[in-house]
């Protein structure tokens, strides 16, 4: 009896993820039923418990207190090579009874359900088992609350395909609660805006993978998915802490039927799974918008992972837009006439600063940041870069998109209308987070003629004429004068 109460007090704690909960009597038969509690969100499909008797159990009598249990009940294992595997593990004395075929077992002193759990949880003891199987937690394809299977009495190791695992006494029904603690997936981005078409500046995603201590040696298979708007680079780096861990790379991606979502995919494998019990396993990865993406609409990803049956739930949506502007150019007031012939370019700063050069791309049916490669081509051998001029159409308008600030651009203008004066000064561009193309109204005036004063009239013309005629005279008079001398 006392043999009985110290094995128990062992057993009973056996349960490293599993907590039992034991309606024991004396029988010939026994049950298990496991219950699953998720305690992550997601979706859990079949699960499959492998069961491996490691002992018998000759029952007496057995009465329930709680779990404090007591009567009178012996484990023993009548496989010679089964019973020096126990004793060699340290945890349990082993001693041969008077019949020989026969091994009694008991649980040393101090000796936790978690160390045996880890101790029978390996190859060698499951194939040396007194007897197997396996049943799931599904009847006829569908998912039920709980798993039952009847067993005889004796201890068992229950390895579910999640990798929890326990290890429980059977002298009557024992009931599980299997609190599965599945890997988690967590997602994190480093940018809210991003330039469309320039690669220099890429978004970098943080993938963080967490593997719970209790796992099986089974893939993970991580999943991003994006808006079409986004393209993923498809190196993806692991690292465990400090560590580097190894380099995958994204499947191609798989579109949905609207082709509005890609899917890409990755695999942790299995090995590495196990390995990293317990640990974080970090992915680091980049992307950029590319060219579906709508101004200042937002693209969205979000990753979540599958594990045997287990399908996590998706992360938070990690979010990044790319802005851009309507430049309306009027006459006098902000609802004047359309104005057509004005230029413009791109700065960064409202006076000095540097210029933000544009192509025009006509597929945008718009003027857009231009790329470092287009930049390049557009750069003469003396260093200069012949940037497009953002030119407004015959509507007076223009659009300017592949911006990655709200407040930071300012317009210059440097060709007005004709007839207009040229603006005198940078004006600046704020833009908002709003889904419709931010406009920015540009005023010009038309110019003036200078002033001038009416006609000098005919009294001018007379005076001239009575003074030529007096120097005529004077002239006549004087000519004359010398003639007589």
């Amino acid at each position: 009896m006392k043999g009985f109460k110290k094995f128990l007090t062992g057993i009973l704690a056996a349960s490293m993820i599993m907590g039992a909960s034991i309606t024991a009597f004396a029988s010939e038969s026994a049950s298990i039923t496991i219950t699953n509690e998720n305690n992550n969100s997601g979706e859990v499909k079949e699960i499959t418990y492998n069961y491996y008797q490691i002992l018998k159990a000759d029952i007496k009598d057995v009465s329930n207190n709680g779990v404090d249990q007591s009567g009178t009940a012996a484990y023993y294992v009548e496989n010679a090579t089964l019973a020096e595997m126990l004793g060699n593990t340290g945890l349990f004395t082993v001693a041969q009874s008077q019949l020989e075929s026969r091994y009694n077992v008991t649980a040393k002193e101090g000796v936790t359900g978690a160390q045996i759990v880890e101790a029978l949880n390996k190859k060698e003891f499951k194939d040396a088992a007194i007897s197997t199987g396996e049943f799931t937690n599904t009847e006829n394809g569908s998912v039920q609350e709980s798993a039952s299977v009847n067993v005889e009495p004796g201890y068992y190791l229950i390895v579910s395909s999640l990798g929890t695992a326990a290890a429980v006494q059977t002298l009557g029904n024992v009931t599980i609660n299997e609190k599965n603690t599945y890997p988690t997936i967590t997602k994190q981005d480093d940018r809210d805006v991003d330039c469309m078409f320039d690669e220099i500046k890429p978004i970098k995603y943080t993938v963080e993978v967490a593997v719970p201590a209790s796992v099986a040696e089974k893939d993970i298979t991580v999943y991003d998915v994006a808006t079409k708007g986004l393209t993923l680079f498809p190196e993806v780096k692991a690292t465990v802490g400090d560590d580097d861990l190894a380099t995958y790379a994204w499947g191609e991606g798989v579109a949905n039927e609207d082709k509005s979502k890609y899917t890409y995919s990755l695999t942790i494998p299995a090995a590495t799974v196990l390995a990293n019990a317990g640990k974080t396993i970090t992915l680091t990865y980049y992307g950029i918008i590319n060219e579906n993406a709508v101004v200042l609409v937002p693209e969205k990803n979000t990753a979540y992972l599958q594990y045997d049956n287990y399908k996590s739930a998706e992360t938070e949506e990690a979010i990044v837009m790319t802005l851009g502007f309507q430049v309306i150019k009027v006459d006098g007031t902000e609802n004047g006439p359309r104005l057509t012939g004005a230029e413009f370019s791109l700065w960064d700063a409202e006076t000095a600063g540097s210029q933000i050069h544009v192509v025009y791309d006509e597929n945008a049916g718009a003027y857009r940041v231009a790329s470092s490669e287009e930049i390049a081509k557009m750069t003469d051998e003396n260093g200069n870069v012949n940037s497009a001029s953002i030119v407004v159409d015959e509507n007076g308008e223009a659009k300017v998109i592949g911006l990655t600030d709200k407040t930071k651009y300012f317009l210059q203008e440097d060709v007005a209308p004709t007839g207009y004066n040229k603006l005198g000064a940078r004006q600046q561009v704020v833009i908002s987070e709003t889904t419709a193309l931010e406009k920015v109204t540009v005023i010009n005036n038309s110019g003036s003629v200078l002033p001038s004063t009416g006609g000098i009239g005919t009294t001018v013309f007379y005076l001239l004429g009575g003074v030529l005629i007096v120097a005529g005279v004077a002239y006549f008079i004087v000519r004359r004068k010398a003639e007589v001398e």
